[in-house]
């Protein structure tokens, strides 16, 4: 049995690989998504659906890595060939929204995108 990619891509992907497709869709500027929080690691991406958000983002900056369950059962975590660890988790302890990780720290070749967490929060109406 062979390896599959997330998002059923034909190969394995670096973070770099995918930094086009989610910079098309969210904000992202000098390395960073989203807004700055009220806290220097942490940023935002408001949306009126912050669960559906946050799991599009996951899935457009994870693509074509390998994708496991967390240990304790609570999102995913996600190598890239780069790697990248991407991790995912459906709420944050924080604010109880969508939460994505994104560490470069052991990637070779991130293209530009800076360590960061962003939670993704309510829009206001």
């Amino acid at each position: 049995m062979g390896v599959s990619y997330k998002g059923g891509a034909p190969s394995y992907h670096g973070i770099s690989d995918n930094i086009s497709n989610a910079a098309n869709s969210f904000k992202y500027q000098n390395g960073y998504f989203g807004e700055q929080g009220t806290s220097n690691r942490v940023r935002v991406i408001y949306d009126a659906d912050p669960i559906s958000v946050g799991k599009e983002f996951y899935d457009k900056i994870a693509f074509g890595g390998i994708e496991k369950n967390l240990s304790n059962g609570k999102g995913k975590i996600t190598y890239m060939a780069d790697g990248s660890i991407i991790t995912f988790r459906p709420t944050t302890k924080s604010d109880n929204y969508p939460g994505v990780d994104i560490n470069i720290s052991k990637s070779k070749k991130s293209g530009g995108i800076k360590q960061q967490k962003i939670h993704f929060g309510k829009e206001d109406d």
